[in-house]
């Protein structure tokens, strides 16, 4: 595994090095997660919470203009809360993670100034903080068996680009995606996320600025 991310990183420092664009995007989620013990049962009375997410990145030429390789870096924020009638509890997580980002990037439509895309995300994530509230008593849940391993969450986004002028683009998304542990807990269990996202954004281009620079005379 740290093999693994030490080669995304690379990947990741490189492409920031060669991009042709940078973004950052901030927005909204519904989260939730989906527990099951080691006889597979799963803990019912699970309910979304509402959190938030920002990314930073980069977007460059993969395969012409209309397919693009993105990456960067995240700090996403997820949570549910539920109960137990039988027993009258009430229990709420909220975990932070920040992500590491690779995927691709497709323009199915060109309209003047508008654009839509489709994207897909792969992204290992580390949990960096996370607290759990069982009928007000907040427990720190770092280092607990079933919090210990990094998660990996796929994404699928649609989203509506305005090229506002040369070097600026703005943009609108929605993202659907689900991580899941890279190894089961010591206890046997297996912990599921799910994320909704919406989120606005803005890209800058540096190709245009590149261009601009080189056609300069001295």
């Amino acid at each position: 595994m740290k093999k693994q991310c030490l080669l995304i990183i690379c990947c990741l420092v490189i492409g920031f090095v060669q991009a042709q664009e940078l973004f950052v995007e901030g927005g909204k989620s519904i989260t939730s997660f989906a527990f099951k013990d080691v006889l597979s049962n799963e803990l019912d009375n699970l309910r979304p919470t509402n959190h938030t997410y920002l990314d930073l990145g980069y977007r460059g030429d993969l395969f012409g203009e209309q397919v693009k390789f993105i990456g960067g870096l995240g700090l996403h924020t997820y949570g549910s809360r539920g109960s137990d009638a039988n027993a009258t509890n009430f229990f709420e997580w909220e975990t932070t993670y920040v992500s590491l980002q690779a995927g691709v990037d497709i323009e199915i439509i060109k309209a003047n100034r508008f654009s839509f895309h489709v994207r897909a995300t792969v992204a290992p994530e580390f949990l960096m903080q996370g607290t759990r509230v069982l009928n007000n008593q907040v427990l720190d849940i770092n280092g607990l068996e079933d919090f210990d391993t990094p998660i990996i969450f796929l994404r699928g986004a649609a989203s509506f680009e305005y090229k506002v002028s040369d070097g600026i683009t703005t943009f609108l998304q929605y993202r659907y995606g689900q991580g899941t542990q890279l190894e089961k807990s010591a206890s046997g269990g297996e912990l599921t996320y799910f994320s909704q996202d919406i989120g606005l954004g803005l890209m800058f281009n540096l190709k245009m600025n590149t261009n601009e620079s080189e056609g300069t005379p001295q």
